[in-house]
């Protein structure tokens, strides 16, 4: 069954298509009235017919049939059309989803994905910064990065942290591979993504700029670190980081570029990395840097698209000269080599309220009572949560328990 019905029936579109929901309804506007004739079928999903241009304001189907007659009428309301639905939201339906899957596009293969956002921590002097820029770099020439193939393109290094650094751990790399990489921006200016908007748009009018001069596409980003970042901000508020985070889905979603955030591990190894857990809810990928006496490793702890979660790599540090101090000595950096991954140590990693109760005492360096680590992280969480974490602790024998006070194992109480 189908309805033709004309404009003049707006007021009657929701009555009607709950009493013919499967029927294709068509509108035929008057002449003048497309634009609301076309809101009105995409909400209710209608077909619309559109008399011709060339028609006076308020010509009707009516009109076109006593003056050209039936076969010009039906030929006009055969040729109607659907007009392009618009949700207030992106919605997309299962049952119009293609038969072929596209795979997720990566940038390295099994390690980071196309556009998409990760974060890469550690402890101090880990490796952290050397580990990402032979990374970078590799995307920048477009070989290989420990045996996995990369997609080349440029890449904006915000070295928030220490630009002087940066530049000497590249001029290792350089000289170590004896290579110039090509497509590596360094920027040495302060970049704040916490504090308004201002540098968030400044690093997007960068990357727009540099795509243009050097006619290539910027495919990584690199935020060194995350604490420089967002300076000034509560690490552990999800109010203050939910807005670093904000401005970082932003930042790779206008560039069409991954964007990698260097970290900081926690006082508690086995809790992650530092602050507020949300981070790593929102990151596709996580990659924790470990130093261990068995070796250094990076391991993908979270992987949302791919099935590399778990995959460790191992490196080692092999020391470059790249010249001599004003006191003759010799000045050196590092670059990173290829290694076998360390045997992962066998453990349970902890919860978050379990890690930051950890931290907490870890910090604390001296014995508290239990309910004063309690009334620490009111408004954080609940006391029963607080409780349990402190008894597995002490079941787990990384904090000690005596008259009513805890402390860290290896703090003297």
């Amino acid at each position: 069954m189908e309805i033709r019905t004309s404009f003049r029936l707006t007021p009657h579109w929701t009555r009607l298509r709950q009493k013919e929901p499967e029927t294709q309804i068509t509108i035929a506007p008057d002449r003048g009235k497309e634009d609301d004739a076309k809101k009105i079928a995409a909400e209710f999903n209608c077909a619309v017919a559109c008399l011709p241009e060339s028609e006076p304001n308020n010509f009707d189907i009516n009109d076109l049939f006593c003056r050209d007659g039936f076969d010009v009428l039906a030929a006009l309301l055969e040729g109607a059309t659907m007009p392009p639905v618009s949700y207030p939201v992106s919605v997309a339906f299962a049952d119009e989803l293609p038969d072929h899957y596209d795979p997720p596009d990566e940038l390295v293969e099994g390690v980071l994905t196309s556009g998409d956002g990760s974060v890469l921590y550690g402890d101090s002097n880990s490796g952290k910064t050397f580990l990402v820029i032979d990374m970078a770099a590799s995307v920048a020439r477009g070989v290989p990065w420990m045996g996995k193939r990369t997609e080349s393109g440029m890449v904006v290094y915000l070295a928030a942290e220490s630009p002087a650094s940066v530049r000497g751990r590249l001029q290792a790399y350089q000289k170590h591979h004896n290579c110039k990489v090509p497509n590596f921006a360094i920027v040495q200016s302060p970049i704040d993504l916490f504090d308004g908007d201002a540098d968030t748009n400044r690093v997007i009018t960068l990357v727009q700029q540099l795509e243009r001069q050097r006619g290539q596409k910027v495919r990584l980003i690199v935020g060194d670190t995350l604490a420089r970042l967002s300076a000034g901000a509560n690490e552990n508020a999800g109010q203050d980081m939910g807005l670093v985070v904000r401005r970082f889905d932003r930042i790779r979603t206008e560039c069409k570029a991954h964007f990698l955030l260097i970290h900081h591990s926690g006082k508690a190894a086995a809790a992650g990395a530092r602050g507020w857990s949300g981070i790593r809810a929102a990151v596709d990928t996580e990659i924790e840097i470990s130093d261990s006496p068995a070796g250094r490793c990076v391991e993908i702890t979270k992987q949302r698209d791919l099935a590399s979660k778990g995959e460790r790599i191992g490196f080692r540090l092999d020391v470059v000269t790249l010249g001599h101090t004003k006191w003759g000595s010799p000045a050196t950096s590092c670059v990173v080599t290829a290694a076998d991954a360390p045997v992962k140590q066998q453990g349970k990693r902890l919860s978050e309220c379990d890690g930051a109760v950890l931290e907490f005492l870890v910090a604390h360096k001296i014995g508290i009572k239990k309910r004063d680590v309690v009334t620490h992280f009111e408004g954080r969480y609940e006391k029963g949560p607080i409780y349990r974490a402190m008894k597995s602790l002490v079941t787990a024998a990384a904090i000690h328990e005596a008259a009513g006070m805890v402390c860290a194992a290896g703090v003297a109480k």
